[in-house]
């Protein structure tokens, strides 16, 4: 009965609602809810209950990724804290915005799909100030992200990816926008931002220089095969004077 009444009401095939009310069941059981109550087993709208349990799902998990980071790098939402006033810009069309906590650059990657919030190195270089994650979205939609920026102490932008780990043609058109911003920031630095930035060149040149004498390739996407220093490389916008840029 239930099963022909999901039928009606959705107009899906009892094959397609079966699967859908599996799946529910098994992230309900992972929500420590009671799948043998008739409450929780025979909800009125199984395709509304399945989709707030994904999103449930998927909260649940990013809180617990979000506390495992913290207890790794324990110094990162203080960091992000920090980032607001030095880092935030926005122009006619672009604005960059920085993360205020762990959740919001673990939103990014996962809304972005690329490898910003999957591995460790880039939340080791945020706790010690190596560099830090940016967010770069267009003006006339600040809540979707856009472009996923890396970027040293004193603006140099290491990183400029979209989803998938791409760059696409389209980041050139910012290309001016990222250099205001670059100069605004200098008049914003102190002297420990301009001796992190030192550090974090440093610490970049060792890296390209290790990545090259270990011929370190990238494995797929749209960079298969290319020498991954020298993609990094390209993608570098340092730090420079520019009078053909408006202040």
């Amino acid at each position: 009965n239930y099963l022909e009444r999901q039928n009606r009401e959705t107009g899906m095939a009892v094959k397609t609602i079966l699967s859908l009310w599996n799946d529910y069941l098994i992230m309900a059981g992972r929500l420590n809810m009671d799948i043998y109550d008739s409450i929780v087993y025979r909800v009125k709208n199984i395709v509304k209950r399945h989709d707030e349990l994904v999103k449930a799902i998927k909260d649940k998990d990013m809180v617990l990724r979000a506390d495992k980071i913290a207890k790794d790098f324990p110094g990162i939402d203080a960091v992000c804290g920090e980032l607001k006033e030095k880092y935030e810009y926005s122009g006619k069309d672009y604005l960059i915005l920085a993360p205020r906590c762990i959740e919001d650059i673990l939103k990014e990657g996962d809304a972005l799909h690329h490898c910003v919030d999957k591995g460790g190195n880039y939340f080791g270089r945020i706790n010690s100030r190596e560099s830090y994650i940016l967010f770069l979205r267009k003006a006339e939609e600040p809540e979707k992200p856009y472009y996923t920026l890396e970027v040293e102490p004193d603006g140099t932008v290491r990183q400029k990816r979209t989803e998938y780990n791409r760059q696409l043609p389209d980041i050139e058109k910012a290309g001016t926008f990222l250099k205001r911003w670059q100069k605004q920031i200098q008049e914003k630095l102190s002297r420990e931002d301009l001796g992190l930035a030192a550090r974090s060149r440093e610490l970049r040149a060792q890296e390209l220089e290790t990545m090259r004498k270990n011929k370190v390739r990238i494995n797929g996407g749209d960079f298969a095969g290319k020498l991954l220093a020298d993609v990094l490389e390209a993608d570098l916008l340092e730090v420079r004077e520019d009078k053909d840029i408006a202040a």
